[in-house]
């Protein structure tokens, strides 16, 4: 007599797999998610760079043979990697690390595997360095090479007041459609990371730069899909790339080669918290879930708020007689009093 086989508490071997097509599998989950473009593309490169790697070194690049051993192999190359004669910053090695367990943490719960592979691999603690923002000076000095008279000026003067009044990131500032700019109530509606929108407001030096540049100088678009609020001088969207390409030739001309757009948002958080602003409302602003990244806005803002009280020093604005008439003396001077 034949037995059946119940194959229905039998697991599939999937340790073939081999990890292109998995790739593929996990790019189409995380489209389904909502994620954004943008954050899809992010995770399909780390692990195209992990594949590549694997095949450079040799290596096997089906699932059963991937682990801890291979992830840690590729965060070591990572940080013998050069960029521009530069080692990778912290923060890149760190985002990598954590795409490759947000992929083997998806693996596990999809039953690729029993385990996450990658619940050992703690993310390197980034090197935390003292942001250096723009001061009043150089942004003056970046508006003085804009000129608002013509239509590239007046965008790019738009540009980056937005950048510098609502912390946006150039993404966001990219993506802005006309009608999310409401420039009689002086707010943004901002299209942000995890498909979250949110509301920020803008001051009236940025509303009347915003109003000059969209009824004065932005042109037509070049078809009627198009609803970008940023447009190029042929009526299409403006790009991150080109954003980023403007920013890079403006620090070169005005000698302020750090500029980049995301020094504007931390610029625009130092600021917003001297102002008076607390850390709840920055959050809310920024997008952030969680207070972590706000925190250290705080304490960069704390630093900056110090070193401005200086000049309300309340003895200096005193000037006090007694004080200035002792100035100098104790070497060579009158001979000091002991107090015991």
């Amino acid at each position: 007599m034949s037995v059946k086989r119940d194959r229905s508490n039998q697991k599939m071997d999937r340790s073939g797999i081999e990890l292109s097509s998995l790739q593929q599998y996990y790019e189409a989950w995380c489209r389904s998610e909502g994620m954004s473009a943008y954050t899809v593309s992010w995770h399909r490169e780390v692990l195209r760079q992990f594949h590549d790697w694997l095949v450079t070194e040799g290596r096997p690049t089906s699932l059963g043979m991937l682990g801890e051993a291979e992830a840690r192999g590729f965060i070591t190359s990572l940080r013998e990697r050069l960029h521009r004669g530069r080692p990778l910053s912290g923060n890149t090695v760190n985002n990598r690390v954590r795409a490759l367990r947000a992929f083997f943490s998806w693996l596990a719960r999809e039953g690729y595997t029993d385990t996450h592979l990658l619940a050992n691999l703690k993310p390197p603690r980034p090197v935390e360095k003292v942001i250096e923002t723009l001061t009043q000076e150089e942004i003056n000095r970046l508006f003085s090479k804009l000129d608002q008279n013509h239509t590239l000026g007046a965008r790019h003067a738009a540009e980056l007041t937005l950048l510098l009044d609502a912390g946006l990131r150039v993404s966001e500032l990219a993506g802005l459609k006309v009608q999310d700019v409401h420039l009689d109530s002086r707010q943004v509606k901002v299209f942000g990371k995890g498909s979250k929108e949110r509301i920020v407001s803008i001051g009236t030096s940025c509303q009347k730069v915003l109003m000059r540049y969209y009824f004065n100088f932005r042109g037509q678009p070049a078809h009627p899909g198009v609803e970008s609020f940023f447009l190029t001088q042929d009526g299409h969207p403006v790009t991150v790339s080109a954003v980023q390409s403007w920013m890079v030739r403006l620090g070169k001309a005005t000698g302020i080669k750090r500029l980049h757009p995301h020094l504007l948002r931390h610029t625009y958080c130092t600021n917003f918290l001297i102002n008076g602003a607390d850390v709840f409302l920055l959050k809310g602003n920024l997008g952030h879930t969680t207070l972590t990244m706000v925190e250290r806005y705080r304490h960069i803002a704390s630093r900056q708020a110090a070193l401005l009280s200086q000049a309300f020093s309340p003895v200096d604005r005193m000037n006090l007689s007694q004080l200035n008439r002792n100035r100098g003396r104790g070497n060579g001077g009158e001979r000091r009093q002991d107090h015991r």
